[in-house]
């Protein structure tokens, strides 16, 4: 999915768009729960000297399904 992300970068918002793969569709669950996607957001968007590493996923743009899961809460 391609989303709209807003990055803290020298006390100046910056928003770009990115492309994510996860099993959650709302941004606040993958800020929430997708420690996986966050961090590779982290490594892609911000230097390793950065101090701040905020990031914040503003909305889905669009949704692409790649395939399906198969964990029993995500099912219901």
């Amino acid at each position: 999915m391609t989303a709209l992300v807003t990055i803290i970068r020298n006390k100046q918002p910056h928003t770009r768009s990115v492309w994510i793969v996860s099993s959650y569709e709302n941004p606040i669950d993958i800020m929430r729960h997708d420690q996986k996607t966050m961090t590779r957001l982290r490594k892609d968007l911000f230097t390793d000297k950065a101090k701040d590493k905020s990031i914040v996923i503003n909305k889905i743009q669009s949704k692409v399904e790649v395939g399906t899961t198969s964990r029993h809460e995500e099912t219901q």
